[in-house]
């Protein structure tokens, strides 16, 4: 309990003076012993009061496309958990719900989905879709989504929105890693598994493994398109996407956000 209360007092002090804080925090692959709630809603509650304690005026929450109340997912329920709890603080606040994240612009860290497609792909002789990789992604580039996240952190221009942030190319998850072996320029071929055998191997990892290679939750994410109704990226943010192409070609070249006629004056 003192750790927990030292841990609220250091972030309150690190938060003094800030305008803005950008929450980031969150995971599709919890560790073993960890939950959905405390990663999503239990932090950014901590977040919430430090910014009160510390009068920081406005959070800017990046959660995830397809965070409903009535989610099938615990990821997506615990994540629009994180919302509510932001959208009732008091404070300014935007909500910024991105699908899959791809590209690099610095360092080496990754979407753990990405990641492990990325590491399949280059150790194994085959890569397993679920259900065939059926359901439809609309995959954003790091740097739209940081170049998002900085004018609603510097702007007020979607102050107390929430808003839905995707690429330039919706496509299927089995098109989406054919676009990736490409990049890497390997060809392996890909097998259909059935979601209901694949979750029932996922309990299994869920008891042995620290962190599974893969959950039940992600077996339920898998089966669900993950497409913007409206994306903000260019209506809210006048930034156009870049091409799914040019981010996956990000990994190999250091692609900048780029510039666009659509900026706003």
């Amino acid at each position: 309990h003192a750790g927990l209360e030292r841990g609220s007092s250091v972030l309150a002090e690190a938060l003094s003076g800030a305008a803005c804080a950008v929450h980031l925090i969150g995971s599709i692959a919890p560790r073993k012993g960890e939950k959905f709630e405390d990663l999503h809603a239990g932090q950014t509650a901590e977040l919430i009061a430090a910014c009160q304690k510390s009068g920081v005026p406005k959070i800017v929450l990046l959660t995830a496309l397809g965070s409903d109340s009535d989610a099938a997912s615990a990821y997506h329920r615990t994540k629009f958990q994180s919302e509510q709890l932001v959208a009732k603080s008091g404070l300014q606040f935007v909500i910024l719900r991105p699908s899959l994240i791809v590209g690099r612009q610095v360092g080496s860290r990754d979407s753990k989905l990405v990641s492990r497609y990325r590491k399949m792909i280059i150790e194994k002789s085959g890569i397993p879709l679920i259900n065939g990789g059926a359901n439809k992604l609309q995959p954003v580039f790091v740097g739209d989504l940081t170049a998002a996240l900085v004018q609603a952190a510097a702007t007020s221009i979607a102050d107390g929105k929430t808003v839905e942030i995707g690429g330039a190319d919706v496509v299927s998850m089995r098109d989406f890693v054919c676009r990736l072996m490409d990049s890497l320029k390997v060809t392996k071929p890909i097998a259909s598994i059935p979601s209901g055998l694949v979750s029932l191997a996922a309990g299994l990892l869920e008891m042995f493994q620290s962190v599974p290679l893969v959950t039940r939750d992600q077996v339920i994410l898998a089966c669900q398109d993950n497409i913007c109704k409206e994306n903000g990226l260019a209506g809210v943010f006048a930034l156009e996407p870049l091409t799914l192409k040019l981010a996956l070609q990000s990994y190999f070249d250091n692609v900048e956000r780029h510039e666009t006629t659509a900026g706003r004056s």
